[in-house]
């Protein structure tokens, strides 16, 4: 019931929509705010669906600005930073 009620609340066309302006260099506060959906609902849906959750990760958690795959990138959420902040741990 919970996974249908998520689909209807953030459905295919509104995930393909974001994920494709993200690549685009759009932020992806101002695009949940055009598609009318709250940044927590785009980030929690991957609970839902994991391969969302990584593709969602992989697009909007990379920083352009900070040096990628060391552990001082803390804002990233790319799997080379991530990588790098276990291994420090």
């Amino acid at each position: 019931m919970r996974h249908r009620s998520s689909e209807a609340c953030f459905p295919p066309a509104a995930r393909a929509a974001l994920l494709g302006r993200i690549v685009s260099g759009e932020h992806i506060s101002d695009v949940c705010v055009d598609l009318g959906i709250s940044v927590n609902r785009a980030r929690s849906y991957g609970r839902h669906a994991p391969a969302w959750g990584r593709a969602l990760a992989l697009r909007a958690g990379c920083d352009p600005d900070l040096e990628h795959g060391t552990a001082r990138a803390y804002r990233c959420r790319c799997p080379h930073c991530w990588a790098a902040k276990a291994a420090r741990r």
